[in-house]
C-alpha cells in the first residue's frame, strides 16, 4: 500500500493509491476522484501525477489517469466504466496500451442456421 501527500488549501493530505479510482485533468489542477465517492481539487498538474505514480495507474486520454483496478469493462473501444459508475473516454493513441489490460465486449456470435 502506497501513501503519497497531496498539496490541500490549508495542509497536505495523505492519500492511499489504492483508494484512488482515477484522476482528471484540469490545466495546472487536478481532480482526484476516490473509491468511498469524495473528489478534491490539487492545484499539480497531471503530468505531475502521471510521473508519481506508476502501475496500475495509467493514463487513457490527455486529461485522464486511471486506476486500471477499478476500470470494469471497455463498453466500447472509445470507453471505459469504472467502479464509480463513471465512464471515461480513451483517446485513440491511448487504445493499444489499455487492450493489454482490459477486454472489450465482444457480441455474441450467431450459431448458423441449421
Amino acid at each position: 500500500m502506497n501513501t503519497i501527500f497531496v498539496p490541500g488549501y490549508s495542509k497536505d493530505k495523505s492519500i492511499q493509491t489504492n483508494e484512488i479510482v482515477r484522476l482528471e485533468g484540469s490545466g495546472n489542477y487536478t481532480i482526484f476522484h476516490m473509491i468511498d465517492g469524495r473528489h478534491f481539487l490539487t492545484s499539480k498538474s497531471l503530468i505531475y501525477y502521471e510521473e508519481l505514480l506508476s502501475f496500475p495507474f495509467i493514463r487513457i486520454h490527455k486529461s485522464c489517469l486511471i486506476n486500471i483496478h477499478y476500470a470494469l469493462q471497455r463498453k466500447t473501444s472509445d470507453l471505459v466504466s469504472m467502479v464509480d459508475g463513471t465512464e471515461v473516454q480513451v483517446s485513440r493513441r491511448r487504445k493499444p496500451e489499455l487492450k493489454k489490460y482490459l477486454k472489450c465486449p465482444r457480441k455474441p456470435r450467431r450459431r448458423p442456421a441449421e
